[in-house]
């Protein structure tokens, strides 16, 4: 059984991932113009790292859904099956297969 949650799932990390690292870097800009500079800017270089890994995650979870719904839709198989038609009678009042 083929499933997009997954893909799903990657989508959200990257997000989560983007956004964590995204307010990561507010705080340093912050904290640089409260405190002033220090060590050399090595955490602001890893929290853009980490938002653009983020992002790649989230592009790759986009394109992956985007390849798994056209997998469901070639397949052609239905949503669902209709395993039996009932119909009313004219006759009765009670609805019979």
């Amino acid at each position: 059984v083929y499933s997009l949650v997954p893909l799903q799932v990657f989508s959200l990390i990257g997000m989560v991932v983007a956004a964590v690292s995204g307010g990561f870097f507010i705080l340093l800009v912050v904290r640089r113009l409260w405190v002033g500079p220090e060590a050399e800017g090595i955490f602001t270089l890893f929290a853009l790292l980490f938002f653009f890994t983020g992002i790649c995650l989230f592009g790759l979870g986009i394109l992956g859904e985007y390849v798994g719904r056209i997998f469901i839709e070639v397949r052609g198989r239905p949503r669902f099956l209709i395993r039996e038609v009932w119909r009313k009678d004219e006759k009765s009042t009670h609805a019979h297969p």
